[in-house]
């Protein structure tokens, strides 16, 4: 977990130093989880509508970012081990996601490693699905904004999106 925290914490700082872009994440996650399947916001909203029932959504984001907005069925859990606590059967269709999808391909990755056979990652994650303009929710009901998690990785989204508190 400590590891998890440095990487995360690095990876701010340095897209913070040196900007950030949609290329640069793609190429740190396609670096450093090969293996994550990604699954896109177009289609996972298709799957939505279809009414997969079994289909599993994880939010990985820490719980303020999920008090902001979520995905309308999303459960929040942050760690691979712990999805494992909560969903036993491992051929479960899960779809992870986080801000820009760095944390969530992390999961992802410790859920492949748990013999979890069927994950996939949401490519640009909440920030993309927010862009679509594709529903989110909160305690509050209905919602339009994100939380853009810092600095740098909200530079990747619309301004007019960004909340830090429920809305």
């Amino acid at each position: 977990m400590l590891k998890l925290v440095l990487t995360y914490s690095l990876s701010s700082f340095f897209f913070g130093l040196f900007g950030v872009s949609w290329d640069a994440i793609d190429r740190k996650i396609d670096r450093e989880y090969p293996q994550i399947p990604f699954i896109t916001s177009d289609s996972l909203q298709q799957k939505l509508q279809e009414s997969a029932p079994q289909l599993v959504i994880i939010d990985v984001r820490e719980a303020e970012e999920f008090a902001v907005s979520h995905l309308e069925t999303a459960l929040n859990i942050q760690t691979g081990d712990g999805v494992a606590e909560q969903i036993d059967a491992k051929d479960t269709p899960i779809v992870v996601y986080c801000s820009v999808g760095y944390r969530s391909a992390g999961v992802a990755a410790r859920l492949q490693e748990l013999g979890y056979s069927n994950v996939s990652n949401l490519r640009h994650s909440i920030f993309n699905w927010a862009e679509r303009g594709y529903p989110l929710a909160n305690k509050l009901g209905s919602t339009d904004k994100i939380h853009p998690f810092n600095t740098a990785w909200g530079s990747l989204v619309d301004s007019d999106l960004h909340a830090y508190e429920p809305e």
